[in-house]
């Protein structure tokens, strides 16, 4: 792909990111996305079949950065129970770095889209199964070395991607902004991952 052809592309892929955010992916349209970006609304389906494949976009766009900023991190954090404390701080810090596209998709994104069927599940489930992954061996790291008490793996790496996703929910939508937030969420998850006296 061309260079402006790849700027062209992003342009539509922020404006559909802006829009999607302020205004909601259903209540937004493709003319609406094609004003803003400055391009008619037949280049966005030159780029994009659907709607939806401009919010898969952003998707995959977002997930795979995310997923790119974990692998160091945590291959580095001193103990399994300090991965799971990097795991949670890069959580807020893509809030913050990618607000808009992260709000689209904790609030927006569709369940229809990992259904039986659907030609995207598989891609979609890929991901976030790297990302459990990443979970739970940190968690089975921690297990290991006694930084957390002992645990089914699967179960509380689901449990704790739950609250982070309710966390950035709430930490997206809430006004103003708690700034000791994210410590509480890490401070929650320490106490329930800490082995207590009787199993060190």
């Amino acid at each position: 792909m061309e260079k402006q052809d790849m700027s062209r592309k992003q342009d539509i892929i922020d404006a559909a990111t802006e829009l999607f955010s302020r205004q909601g992916y259903h209540a937004t349209s493709t003319h609406q996305v094609a004003k803003l970006a400055e391009v008619s609304e037949g280049i966005i389906f030159y780029y994009f079949k659907t709607k939806e494949d401009i919010l898969l976009e952003i998707f995959y766009d977002s997930f795979d950065t995310f997923l790119e900023s974990f692998e160091q991190p945590i291959n580095e954090a001193a103990t399994g129970l300090e991965a799971v404390r990097t795991w949670v701080e890069l959580h807020f810090k893509a809030i913050e770095g990618r607000a808009k596209s992260t709000l689209l998709l904790v609030r927006d994104f569709p369940a229809s889209l990992v259904d039986e069927g659907s030609p995207h599940r598989e891609a979609i489930l890929r991901r976030v199964e790297k990302l459990n992954r990443y979970l739970t061996a940190a968690l089975n790291r921690g297990i290991h070395d006694g930084s957390v008490g002992p645990c089914d793996l699967e179960t509380t790496a689901l449990v704790l991607r739950s609250l982070l996703t309710g966390a950035t929910r709430l930490a997206l939508l809430e006004t103003p902004r708690n700034p000791k937030f994210p410590e509480a969420v890490w401070e929650f998850c320490r106490r329930a991952l800490t082995p207590s006296p009787s199993q060190i």
